[in-house]
């Protein structure tokens, strides 16, 4: 089972890998224009928080034990050591 921090920093982190993807020079062009294709599309670092906040604001007013929050809006400096450009928030 996926808890909401961990769905959340792999998506953050996907986010940071295709922002170090498209900036590599070591990376063959096409790759570089995919991965910044992708990325101008990708949820940045304050879509992902906003959508986590509607979720668990939605989550505090039902209280229902069916349906828990997919992400979490507490999100942590620490998930993105190993991306020297950073996350994406663009």
């Amino acid at each position: 089972m996926t808890l909401p921090s961990e769905r959340t920093r792999n998506v953050l982190q996907a986010g940071a890998f295709l922002k170090e993807l498209s900036a590599s020079k070591v990376v063959p062009k096409e790759v570089r224009q995919e991965a910044y294709r992708l990325l101008r599309h990708y949820p940045t670092v304050s879509d992902i928080e906003a959508i986590a906040q509607r979720e668990e604001e939605l989550w505090q007013l039902t209280q229902s034990i069916l349906r828990k929050p997919y992400l979490t809006s507490e999100i942590e400096a620490d998930w993105f050591r190993g991306y020297s450009k950073g996350p994406h928030r663009e």
